[in-house]
């Protein structure tokens, strides 16, 4: 693979730059998961979910990529984490030590987000270190958000905002081991220090 140029404005400091973190989300992905929202993105999709997410500039929580693998398996219910954004791959290096971590210690799953097509990411010029991040995501639901394509609870629009995305399975056991998904969901979480987070993807809403 070739190199990316690199991002604009992004810096490589060896933390991860994290914008949220959610425990024990069901919508963001099969079963039981940790939400990692990460700061950052160039994609600039319109009336984008997140758009708090995009300032490349802002440093949300500095943390080392064992740190965040630690606070992911401190919780017993954890089948798995759940990267979005922000743009993930553009802190692929870091995030797939996470991903490994996890992995070796419990056999956690990985799922991601990404405004990225699975075509770039295994392009010519993907983002710097995309296929180390890859090779640990078991589901990739890939491409840019775009508004006019919007689903809701329907069937085909499972764990997507957009039907122009993909969902890759790209570790065929985690796929054989989900059931059906007919619809999609949201939650409202509300944190102790009174923080109301809202995540997932429209349909039915499930409080916290």
């Amino acid at each position: 693979m070739k190199a990316h140029p690199q991002i604009a404005g992004y810096k490589d400091t060896g933390l991860l730059n994290i914008h949220g973190y959610l425990e024990e989300t069901k919508v963001n992905g099969p079963g039981i998961r940790a939400l990692v929202v990460t700061q950052g993105c160039h994609h600039g999709c319109k009336n984008c979910q997140n758009p708090e997410t995009w300032d490349l500039n802002i440093i949300g929580e500095s943390i080392s990529a064992f740190d965040l693998a630690k606070r992911i398996l401190s919780n017993p219910k954890h089948e798995g984490v759940t990267y979005s954004g922000g743009e993930p791959f553009l802190q692929a290096k870091g995030l797939s030590e996470v991903s490994r971590i996890i992995r070796e210690e419990k056999g956690l799953t990985t799922v991601c987000y990404s405004g990225y097509t699975y075509n770039e990411l295994t392009g010519n010029s993907p983002p710097p270190y995309a296929d180390l991040l890859l090779k640990q995501i078991d589901l990739l639901i890939d491409g840019r958000y775009v508004d006019g394509l919007k689903t809701n609870e329907f069937g085909a629009g499972i764990f997507r905002g957009s039907s122009n995305q993909k969902l890759w399975w790209l570790n065929p056991s985690f796929a054989l081991k989900q059931k059906k998904f007919d619809t999609n969901k949201c939650e409202i979480h509300i944190k102790p220090s009174g923080e109301i987070i809202f995540t997932g993807f429209g349909g039915d809403t499930i409080n916290y």
